[in-house]
C-alpha cells in the first residue's frame, strides 16, 4: 500500500473524511527511524491489522530541537527518507506537523483536541516510553492515559529497545557517526546510515579538476564531521562506489551551507534532479583548505585511490 502523506490538519480531514476511520496512531519525531522506532511502528501496524483499522503516524518537521535551540541540530534522517522508511514499514498514513516556536507552546489539551480527537476516530494510541509534547513537555503519558479513558480508546506505552549495553537512541547513533564508527551506527539503525537528497547543479569545479561530482545540499545539518569519505551511492538500480566530501569547500571559495559532493567511480551520466542515496562507509580525512587548486587536485587523486582501496575490501 502506498503511504498517504498528509501535511496539515485540513489534509487529514480531507483524507479521513466525515467517517474518520477508526485508526491506530503513534506520535513522535522518529529521527533516525532506528531499531527502537521500527519496533514501535511495527507494533502500530500490527495493532491496526488485529483491530482491522488503519495505521497512522504523526511526525514533526523541522526537528523540534533545531527550532528551539539557537543552532542547528544534526539530523540523522531527512523527512524525505523518513517517509520512505515509514512506507517500507507498512504504515498507511504519515501526518506531518510543521514545528514552530508557536507550536511548541501549545497546551497539551489543545494538541489532543486539534491533532488527535478532531483528526482521527482513535481506536488506539501507542507512544514511545520517552514521548512528551506541548508547552514545557507538559503532555505526559499520564495526560494521554486520562484522555484515552475519557474518550474510550486504547492506550499503550511502548518500552525502550536495548542493544548491547544501552538503549537504542538517536543520541547514541549521532555519537557513533560523529566518531566515524559507521558499523556501530548501522547496528542501532538496523541499516546502513545514508543521505537521500536530489542532485542539484553545482559550480562544476570538480569537472574542471578532472573529478566530476554530483552535488547534494541537505536541508539540515548532517551528523558527520566535515571531511572526505569512501562511499557507495544508489542511483536508480545501480550501486556505485565513490569518494565524497561533506563540508563548506574552503579551497574553492567556501559555501554558507554544507554540501555533499560525490565523485562516482566508473560512471558517466546526468543525475540532475534525481534522488540519489549516499552511504558514507569510512572517514578518509578531515576537510581543510589547500594552498592552490593544483594541490587540491593532487589530494583528490589520493582520496580517490584510498576510497577505491577501501571499497575493494568490502
Amino acid at each position: 500500500m502506498t503511504l498517504a502523506i498528509l501535511r496539515s490538519t485540513a489534509d487529514w480531514a480531507g483524507h479521513f473524511g466525515e467517517s474518520r476511520k477508526r485508526t491506530a496512531v503513534t506520535i513522535g519525531n522518529f529521527d533516525g527511524v532506528h531499531l527502537g522506532h521500527q519496533a514501535l511502528i511495527r507494533r502500530v501496524v500490527e495493532e491496526a491489522r488485529v483491530l482491522r483499522t488503519t495505521s497512522a503516524l504523526i511526525t514533526f518537521h523541522p526537528h523540534p530541537q533545531s527550532v528551539l535551540r539557537s543552532h542547528q541540530v544534526p539530523i540523522l534522517t531527512s523527512l524525505r527518507l523518513r517517509l520512505r522508511l515509514f512506507e517500507q514499514l507498512g504504515l498507511d498514513q504519515a501526518c506531518v506537523v510543521a514545528f514552530t516556536r508557536e507550536f511548541a507552546q501549545i497546551e497539551p489539551e489543545r494538541f489532543v483536541d486539534e491533532y488527535l480527537l478532531r483528526s482521527f476516530q482513535l481506536k488506539k494510541l501507542i507512544i514511545g516510553y520517552d514521548f512528551a509534547f506541548g508547552r514545557n513537555r507538559e503532555g505526559t503519558a499520564e495526560v494521554l492515559m486520562q484522555t484515552a479513558h475519557q474518550h474510550g480508546f486504547g492506550f499503550e506505552v511502548f518500552p525502550a529497545v536495548t542493544l548491547g549495553d544501552g538503549t537504542v537512541s538517536s543520541t547514541r547513533i549521532r555519537g557513533f557517526l560523529q566518531a566515524g564508527e559507521f558499523g556501530h551506527a548501522a547496528r542501532l539503525l538496523g541499516r546502513r546510515y545514508s543521505i537521500l537528497e536530489p542532485v542539484v547543479e553545482g559550480r562544476k569545479q570538480g569537472r574542471l579538476l578532472g573529478f566530476p561530482t554530483l552535488n547534494q545540499v541537505p536541508e539540515e545539518l548532517l551528523p558527520l564531521p566535515f571531511g572526505v569519505y569512501a562511499v557507495q551511492a544508489r542511483a536508480g538500480e545501480q550501486l556505485l562506489g565513490g569518494v565524497a566530501n561533506y563540508g563548506i569547500r574552503p579551497t574553492i571559495g567556501g559555501s554558507t551551507q554544507p554540501v555533499l559532493e560525490t565523485h562516482l567511480f566508473d560512471f558517466a551520466g546526468d543525475l540532475y534532479g534525481q534522488l540519489v542515496e549516499v552511504f558514507p562507509l569510512k572517514v578518509l580525512r578531515e576537510e581543510h583548505r589547500f594552498p592552490s587548486l593544483d594541490a587540491l587536485k593532487v589530494q583528490i587523486a589520493k582520496d580517490r585511490d584510498a576510497a577505491r582501496t577501501y571499497l575493494a575490501t568490502l
